[in-house]
C-alpha cells in the first residue's frame, strides 16, 4: 500500500512538471498562505530587477521603488513585515504557485498562468504607447500597421502581443531583452517600439534622443493585477482583491507609480498628460 502510493505521487509529480507547474509540498498542501504568512510574520513579495517596479540600490543592495511602496503598505495593513523574493516575469507563477512567494504585481492575468495562480484586482491598467525614431511621425495605430513600419517589441511579452492586436501588418522586430528594444529604435533598425505608458516613461528618461514620445489613438489597455497562489482557502486571496480595489479606487496606485518615476530621476513635464490607469 505504502509502495502504490508513493508511485501515485511520483507520477503526479511527474505529470505536473511537463506543464511547468510545481509539485505541491506537504507543506503548502497543509498550511494556507495566509497563515503562512502570519506565522512567518512576514509578507514576500517578488521583486524583479525592473524599473520603476523595483531597483537595487548598488551601495547597499536595498531593494526600492514603487512596488517596494506598496508592499510597505500592505505589510503595515497585515501587520506583519515585508520581504523580497528575487524572480522573474517568467518564474514568477512557480514562485507564487509554490509558496516561495506570495505575492507579484502587475501580473498579466493570461490563460496559461491562471492554471497556476489566481489573481487579485486589477491594479490598473496597462496603458500601451509607442516611442518613435526620429525619422518617423506616427500618431494613431494605422499609422504604425503597415508592413515598412518596423516595431520594435521584447520577445513573448505584453508588448508582443499587444502588437498582433494594433499593427498586426507591421514588421515585427522581436528581441529578447528590453534594455535592447529602444537601441534598436535609436539606431534605426526599427521605426518604433511599442511598450507600457511605465516602462515608456523610463525609455524616454534613459534615452532622451530616441524621438517622439506618443500615444495613439485609439487607446488601447491591458488590465494588471496581483498575482496570488490558487487555494481553497479564501481569506489571502480576497483580502489581496479588497486591498487591490482599495488603493486603486482611492488613485494611490497611480501615486506610488509617479512617484516612482520620479524617484528614478524622471521629470514631471517627461511624463504624459494622461497616464490613463
Amino acid at each position: 500500500m505504502v509502495k502504490a502510493k508513493l508511485a501515485a505521487v511520483a507520477a503526479i509529480a511527474g505529470a505536473v512538471a511537463l506543464v511547468g507547474l510545481a509539485a505541491p509540498t506537504p507543506a503548502n498542501a497543509q498550511k494556507a498562505t495566509w497563515d503562512r504568512i502570519k506565522d512567518r510574520g512576514s509578507v514576500i513579495q517578488g521583486c524583479i530587477l525592473h524599473p520603476p517596479y523595483w531597483s537595487k540600490k548598488k551601495d547597499t543592495g536595498d531593494w526600492w521603488g514603487w512596488g517596494i511602496e506598496a508592499g510597505k503598505q500592505l505589510a503595515e495593513d497585515l501587520k506583519v513585515d515585508i520581504e523580497c523574493g528575487e524572480t522573474t516575469w517568467g518564474t514568477a507563477a512557480l514562485g507564487i504557485q509554490s509558496g516561495k512567494i506570495d505575492l507579484l504585481w502587475a501580473m498579466q492575468a493570461t490563460p496559461i498562468r491562471a492554471t497556476a495562480i489566481t489573481f487579485a484586482g486589477p491594479l490598473y491598467n496597462h496603458g500601451f504607447m509607442t516611442v518613435n525614431n526620429k525619422n518617423f511621425t506616427g500618431k494613431t495605430w494605422a499609422d504604425y500597421d503597415k508592413p515598412e513600419v518596423k516595431i520594435a517589441v521584447i520577445a513573448g511579452t505584453s508588448t508582443a502581443l499587444v502588437r498582433r492586436f494594433v499593427a498586426p501588418n507591421a514588421t515585427a522586430v522581436e528581441l529578447p531583452k528590453a534594455a535592447e528594444v529602444p537601441l534598436a529604435v535609436v539606431a534605426g533598425r526599427a521605426d518604433a517600439m511599442i511598450t507600457t505608458v511605465i516602462n515608456g516613461v523610463v525609455a524616454k528618461s534613459v534615452n532622451p534622443d530616441i524621438g517622439s514620445f506618443v500615444i495613439p489613438q485609439p487607446l488601447f489597455s491591458f488590465p494588471a493585477y496581483v498575482g496570488v497562489p490558487n487555494e481553497t482557502d479564501r481569506r489571502y486571496r480576497d483580502f489581496m482583491h479588497w486591498w487591490t480595489e482599495w488603493y486603486r479606487l482611492r488613485g494611490q496606485v497611480e501615486t506610488w507609480i509617479k512617484d516612482g518615476l520620479i524617484e528614478m530621476g524622471v521629470k514631471p513635464e517627461e511624463m504624459p498628460d494622461r497616464f490613463y490607469f
